[in-house]
């Protein structure tokens, strides 16, 4: 008796390696591709009952690289339309580039890795600046003030940074 199975991998970030391919197709299996006119594709695997570990080794593969997918996905952080890709150390929003200083890019870094808490004047200024905060300056007001302008530009009227009176700065939620 020839039973045959079919398996669906829906790629999203287009990282599947064609040792998947080569893998399966060594093993005797047959491939089709079909694109879903997004980032990833679809992949239909053919898969015949008489070589059930090759299966489970094409499977292994594809949840390693699912995993290094997330993992690297993990590496740009996103906020309504802002994205900040910590790799390339790059900001867009709605997809157009942000010309960002290094202070301005800290900022937005820090705020977007925890998006629903308020940092004060002090931890913006020690943890971007690396230096002890030690007066009431308007240090890190300007830096603020020049980021949502920038994003303003951008992002029209959205609005990105809250002031929180007597507490410091969040992401408005």
């Amino acid at each position: 008796m020839n039973l045959s199975y079919k398996i669906f991998i829906i790629e999203e970030n287009g990282c599947m390696p064609e040792n998947i391919e080569a893998l399966l197709a060594q093993a005797g299996y047959v491939i089709n591709y079909a694109s879903t006119g997004l980032d990833g594709a679809k992949v239909e695997l053919l898969c015949s009952a008489e070589r059930p570990e090759a299966v489970d080794a094409a499977l292994e593969s594809a949840e390693r690289d699912i995993r290094h997918c997330r993992k690297n996905k993990d590496r740009i952080l996103t906020y309504k339309d802002i994205e900040l890709n910590l790799d390339t150390r790059e900001a867009t929003i709605r997809g157009a580039a942000l010309d960002l200083t290094a202070t301005e890019y800290g900022i937005l870094e820090m705020m977007l890795k925890s998006p629903s808490k308020v940092f004060s004047k002090t931890l913006i200024f020690e943890t971007v600046w690396g230096e002890t905060y030690f007066s009431e300056d308007n240090t890190v007001n300007v830096h603020i003030s020049n980021l949502r302008a920038k994003l303003r530009r951008l992002g029209g009227e959205q609005r990105y940074i809250q002031t929180v009176w007597g507490q410091g700065y969040r992401l408005v939620s």
